[in-house]
Order: structure tokens, then C-alpha cells, then sequence
């Protein structure tokens, strides 16, 4: 049932803001400048991002035996894989893919909505995402967040 609710939320939720409504937003716009064969690194940030958030999506169901909707959170603290290395993979995942569309379009529309949604997950993270878990996890969480970082990643351990 967490795989489908899973699907179900990450689909409308991601497959939209994160995919869907940008790639609208940068065709319906001009681009500032043109950077030519350099906008191809936007294949690896695209394919990072999209790996990124289907791994993390995956350890919630599997690992955490919940979901990455607010309303269904993990029963159990992820500490392992993504998450020993940033506290927010799956939103820092979605940001490599925002940074791909800039890297490929290069539209004012979009580097608004890619800074709109930087500041939104900060927003969701800061208000609602850790004060859940700071309430489910208690010591576990704090601790946690002591160590590992809510947006760098930490590359060591």
C-alpha cells in the first residue's frame, strides 16, 4: 500500500513541480542567453536528480515503512545511504533537476520558480517536515541533525 500511495504522491507532487510544470514554464518563455554544447550538462544533473529522488522514495517505503507525503511520514528514522550524507535528498534531488532545466533553457520564468521553490522547500522542511520529525523521533532526530547537514551534502562517511 506505501508503494502505491508512494507513486500516487511523488507523481503529483514531483512529476508535476519538479518536471512537468517547469519544463511548461521554460517553453513558454525566451531565453537570456544560449550555452551552446555546455547545456548538455544538464543530462547528468537531470538523471542524478531523477535517480536521487526515486532511491530516497524507495528507502521510505522500504526502510522508514511509510511514505514521503507529509501526511504518511516514515515510521522510522532513515540515517543510512543518501540520508547519512544530507537530511533532504529527495529535495535536493529535485533541485539538480531545476538546475538542469536552467542549464538547458536558461529562462528568467524558470530561475524565478527554481528560486520560489528553493525558498518553498525550505519553507516545508523548516515549518512542518522537522517539527514532525523532531516530535516522532525525539533524541534520534535531533542528534541526527546535529551530524548530517539539511541541504550540502557531506561527502565524508
Amino acid at each position: 500500500m506505501n508503494t502505491l500511495k508512494t507513486l500516487l504522491y511523488m507523481g503529483i507532487m514531483h512529476g508535476f513541480f519538479t518536471f512537468y510544470f517547469p519544463y511548461q514554464l521554460a517553453l513558454a518563455d525566451s531565453r537570456i542567453f544560449e550555452l551552446g554544447i555546455v547545456r548538455y550538462l544538464a543530462l547528468p544533473f537531470w538523471l542524478t536528480g531523477t535517480l536521487i529522488i526515486v532511491w530516497c522514495s524507495v528507502a521510505i517505503i522500504r526502510q522508514g515503512h511509510g511514505t514521503p507525503a507529509h501526511l504518511d511520514p516514515p515510521k522510522i528514522l532513515i540515517v543510512n545511504g543518501l540520508y547519512r550524507h544530507v537530511r533532504n535528498p529527495i529535495y535536493f534531488g529535485a533541485m539538480l533537476v531545476l538546475f538542469g532545466y536552467l542549464l538547458w533553457f536558461t529562462t528568467p520564468l524558470l530561475m524565478l520558480y527554481s528560486a520560489f521553490a528553493f525558498i518553498g522547500f525550505n519553507l516545508l522542511i523548516i515549518v512542518i517536515e522537522e517539527p514532525v520529525l523532531k516530535n516522532m523521533f525525539d533524541s534520534e532526530y535531533i542528534e541526527y541533525s546535529k551530524r548530517v547537514p539539511r541541504w550540502i551534502p557531506r561527502l565524508s562517511k
